[in-house]
């Protein structure tokens, strides 16, 4: 695209944006964010004024029509994604989605779709893919510190806790699916990327403590490239415990991927080592570094569309 700088306006400046995304958005190099909305106005008035940005809509029509915007972030419930994105490309603006893409293939086929006809780009963001400590764990692996890899175990159990009526997260109309749906695509995306093409996904979901209309337990099983996985997620329990872990032929590695940890290697000789890698400040910034040098320097999409649509053809066959 033209231009020495990418001017962002967001859609929908919920919590995400408060220190993961909008911060990163106005201290990423070359890049500034211009303007934000949410259909509160007093709440998009707000949150300008606290994060120093120049201006704030009530309206999406409206910010996309802003001529000092020349790239949409959508920061929305999933439901709300293709419309908004199509928006952004009829306005000739390319769109930075957040994950999941959609609440089904379809929806993502269209997005897809929609982005080719309008000739503009669509980046879905799975920031994991920039994070410091997860290329290092990519790089180890890559670089056979646990041998040939054959298997994944993703463990996610999280105390059960009510939930307020209006949460979209456990809204299954409006964000897909429940909490699995919304936190796992991230572990989905990572696996893709790490190890290759899903296959084989086989996937079990229940309504254990029904608190929500949403689903609180999933396991699922299947391949990346070559590699088995097994997750087991339950969120109706009485404890917290959440980790993935790479093991191989000759070792393994381990790490939380939702709450700062350190890597942990064993290597089937016995010798262990932990290596500790802090996570930036503002977790979307590695990957907004790359948005932007897509977008100005023609690198490659750091998580283009049709690579986030195989997440959810995953999430599709697990439910």
């Amino acid at each position: 695209m033209n231009g020495d700088k990418i001017r962002w306006g967001i859609i929908g400046c919920g919590d995400v944006t408060e220190v993961k995304s909008g911060p990163a958005l106005q201290k990423a190099g070359r890049s500034e964010l211009v303007a934000v909305m949410r259909r509160d106005a007093a709440k998009a008035q707000d949150y300008a004024a606290r994060h120093s940005v120049p201006d704030w809509h009530s309206s999406a029509q409206e910010l996309i029509d802003n001529p000092a915007v020349n790239a949409i972030y959508i920061a929305t419930p999933p439901d709300s994604h293709l419309d908004l994105a199509k928006l952004a490309f009829d306005a000739g603006k390319p769109v930075l989605m957040e994950k999941p893409m959609g609440r089904d293939t379809a929806e993502c086929d269209q997005m897809i779709a929609d982005a080719a006809a309008a000739e503009q780009p669509l980046i879905i963001a799975y920031y994991r893919r920039a994070l410091p400590r997860f290329e290092k764990m990519r790089s180890l692996i890559a670089g056979g510190a646990v041998g040939q890899p054959r298997l994944v175990q993703i463990t996610d159990y999280r105390a059960h806790t009510a939930r307020p009526q209006d949460d979209w997260r456990v809204n299954p109309t409006l964000s897909g699916g429940g909490i699995f749906f919304d936190t796992q695509s991230h572990t989905i995306d990572w696996l893709g990327y790490t190890f290759g093409k899903p296959s084989r996904i086989r996937g079990i979901t229940a309504r254990q403590a029904e608190g929500y209309a949403a689903e609180d337990f999933v396991a699922f099983t299947g391949l990346f490239g070559e590699v088995a996985t097994v997750a087991t997620c339950a969120y109706a329990l009485g404890q917290d415990r959440e980790e993935v872990t790479v093991l191989g032929d000759k070792g393994s590695i381990s790490m939380s991927f939702f709450a700062h940890s350190p890597l942990r290697l064993r290597r089937a000789d016995g010798r262990n080592e932990l290596i500790e890698i802090a996570d930036p400040e503002h977790m979307h910034q590695p990957f907004i570094e790359r948005v932007v040098s897509y977008l100005l320097d023609g690198t490659k999409n750091p998580c283009s569309g049709a690579e986030a649509r195989q997440v959810n053809a995953v999430l599709s066959d697990i439910y």
